[in-house]
C-alpha cells in the first residue's frame, strides 16, 4: 500500500489571494464604486474555486458546480453591493450629522472634535419620530508614523470595519451598559453569545468621560456590567420595566449601549446595512420607550420626549416594514417572537445553500442503503466482469494531520433489464470475490442504477450511518432557520411569568 498525501497548496494561495482583492477592494471604496465592485466579485469567486478545489481533493465535484458556485457568489456579492450603496438613498437621508458623537480611537467624541476618525459611509433620517443616525468607519491607530499606519490598514483588511447606529433623545448624563459573557453559567452554555458579545466588543465606544461602576441588584449585576457619571441617574433610569427589558431581550444580550448628552448608541464590528441600522435602532427606540417620564423631566427638562418614544411604533412589522422581501420579512418576524436573532440577506442564503447541499449530497446514499436494508431495493442476477481488491489509501491533509480513508472491494458486473444491458458496481466483503463471469445476486439502490450492495453485507449500514452524519446537520440547519424553537431559558422564564 502506498499513501497517496493531497497537499492543498492551490486552496492556501486562492484564500491569499482573495485576501488580497478583498484588501484591495477596501482601498478603492473610497476611490471608484465600480473598481471596488469588480474587486469584491473577484475575492468572492477566487475564494469559492479554492473551496472548491479543497473539496474535490477528497469528494466528486460535479462539472457544473465550478462554473455554478462562483457566479452565484459573485451574483450575491454583486446584488448585496447594489442594495448598501442605494438603500440610504431610499431612507432619504443626509450625510452630516446633525447630532451625536463620532468614533475616534475607541471613544464617541462630540462633532466639533477637532481630529474625529474619517466616516465611510454616514446614514442620518427620522424613523417613526425618532432621529437617526448610522456611521460607518474603519479603526486607525492612534500612532502617525508610517510602520504603523501600513499595520493599521493590515488590520482593516482584517475586519476593522466597525459601525454605529445612534436615536436622538433629550440631553442626559452619560450611562453605559454592558453585557457579560458566561454570564448564564453553570446553568446554561452560550458559546455563540459570549463569541458575539466578545466580537461587538472590539467596535464598541465608551462616552470619552469618567464613568463610575454601578452596582442594582445580584442577578443584573451577574449579566450586564454598569458604568455612569452620575450614580443618581442610573438609579432612576435603570427601573424595574428597563432592567426586565434588558434581561429578556436576546439583543440586548449581545450588544453594549451607551447614553450621553443628545444620543444613545450601540456598535458592531462590520459595515452599516440597512438590517443593522434598523434592527438596532428599532432596539434603541424600545429601550427610549421604557425610561419613565420622569427621568427626562428631572435629568434633560423635556416633557415631549417621552411622548415621541412611546407613540413610536417599535412592532418588527411596523418598523422593519417589508424590506426583508416576501421570504425574510416573515421568516424574521418568526424569528423575532421566538427570541431568536434575525437574519441577513447573504446569512440565509449561505444557512439555505450550506444546508441543502448537505442535504443532496447525503440522501442519495440514505435512500439506497435505507432501500437494501429494509429489503425494497430491487435485486438482479448480474455477470461479474471484474473485481477490485480495494485497499489503496487516500489521504488529505487537515489542520490535525493527514485523513485518510482505504478503498472497498468492488464487483463490477452487467445485468439485462428490459432489453437493455446495463453496468453496475457494488461493494463486496474482500474474502468473497467472485471469480469473472460468475453470476452474483447484487441489490441495486434506487438512487442511481450503476450501485448496489452485496446482498447481506454490512456497508448498507455502513453507508447509512455516514450520510446520516450528513442530512442529520443539513435538516438540522434547516430547521433552525426556518422553524426555529423558543430557546429553553426562554420558555422556562415564559413560564414562570405566567404563574405570576
Amino acid at each position: 500500500m502506498t499513501d497517496e498525501l493531497v497537499v492543498p497548496g492551490y486552496f492556501f494561495g486562492g484564500c491569499a489571494l482573495a485576501f488580497l482583492l478583498l484588501w484591495t477592494a477596501a482601498w478603492a471604496e473610497r476611490r471608484s464604486a465600480v473598481l471596488a465592485a469588480v474587486l469584491h466579485v473577484l475575492s468572492g469567486i477566487t475564494v469559492s474555486l479554492a473551496t472548491l478545489y479543497w473539496f474535490s481533493a477528497s469528494l466528486t465535484v460535479p462539472p457544473l458546480a465550478w462554473y455554478g458556485v462562483p457566479l452565484v457568489v459573485a451574483a450575491l456579492l454583486a446584488w448585496r453591493g447594489w442594495r448598501s450603496q442605494r438603500w440610504a438613498k431610499r431612507v432619504d437621508s443626509s450625510d452630516e450629522p446633525s447630532f451625536g458623537f463620532l468614533p475616534r480611537q475607541g471613544l464617541a467624541v462630540p462633532r466639533d472634535h477637532p481630529d474625529p476618525w474619517p466616516s465611510r459611509a454616514t446614514v442620518e433620517f427620522t424613523h417613526h419620530g425618532h432621529r437617526l443616525l448610522g456611521i460607518e468607519y474603519s479603526t486607525e491607530s492612534p500612532y502617525r508614523d508610517s510602520n504603523f499606519r501600513r499595520k493599521s490598514k493590515l488590520a482593516e483588511a482584517l475586519g476593522s470595519i466597525c459601525s454605529v447606529v445612534e436615536l436622538r433623545i433629550p440631553s442626559v448624563p452619560a450611562l453605559t451598559i454592558s453585557p457579560k459573557t458566561k454570564a448564564f453559567a453553570p446553568e446554561h452554555f452560550t458559546p455563540l453569545e459570549d463569541m458575539r458579545i466578545t466580537r461587538n466588543q472590539f467596535s464598541w465606544l465608551r462616552p470619552d468621560t469618567t464613568l463610575h461602576e454601578f452596582e442594582t441588584d445580584p442577578e443584573f449585576d451577574r449579566r450586564f456590567s454598569v458604568y455612569a457619571s452620575d450614580p443618581d441617574f442610573a438609579r432612576e433610569m435603570l427601573t424595574g420595566e428597563v432592567r426586565e427589558l434588558l434581561l429578556n431581550d436576546r439583543w440586548f444580550r449581545v450588544h453594549q449601549v451607551a447614553f450621553r448628552e443628545d444620543a444613545i448608541w450601540t456598535t458592531d464590528t462590520g459595515g452599516l446595512t440597512e438590517d443593522r441600522m434598523f434592527d438596532n435602532s428599532r432596539k434603541l427606540a424600545m429601550l427610549a420607550a421604557a425610561v419613565p417620564s420622569a427621568m427626562w423631566e428631572k435629568w434633560a427638562n423635556d416633557r415631549q420626549f417621552r411622548s415621541v418614544a412611546t407613540r413610536a411604533d417599535t412592532r418588527y412589522d411596523a418598523w422593519i416594514g417589508k424590506r426583508g422581501g416576501f421570504l425574510r420579512t416573515p421568516l424574521n418576524r418568526r424569528r423575532d417572537a421566538r427570541d431568536r436573532q434575525p437574519v441577513t440577506s447573504i446569512s440565509l442564503t449561505a444557512r439555505t445553500l450550506i444546508a441543502l447541499a448537505l442535504i443532496a449530497v447525503g440522501i442519495g446514499p440514505a435512500g439506497n442503503s435505507i432501500a437494501v436494508l429494509t429489503g425494497l431495493a430491487p435485486q438482479v442476477q448480474a455477470t461479474v466482469t471484474g473485481a477490485s481488491g480495494g485497499g489503496t489509501r487516500h489521504c488529505v491533509s487537515t489542520t490535525g494531520g493527514p485523513s485518510c480513508t482505504v478503498d472497498r472491494a468492488e464487483v463490477y458486473g452487467t445485468y439485462e433489464q428490459g432489453g437493455i444491458i446495463h453496468e453496475i458496481t457494488a461493494e463486496w466483503n474482500k474474502n468473497e470475490l467472485p471469480a469473472r463471469g460468475t453470476v452474483v445476486e447484487i441489490a441495486v439502490g434506487p438512487f442511481g442504477g450503476d450501485l448496489g450492495y452485496q446482498v447481506g453485507s454490512v456497508f448498507a449500514a455502513v453507508d447509512l450511518l455516514g450520510a446520516l452524519i450528513l442530512l442529520f446537520p443539513g435538516l438540522l440547519l434547516l430547521k433552525r432557520t426556518y422553524l426555529p424553537s423558543v430557546p429553553r431559558r426562554v420558555k422556562k422564564r415564559r413560564e414562570t411569568l405566567a404563574k405570576v
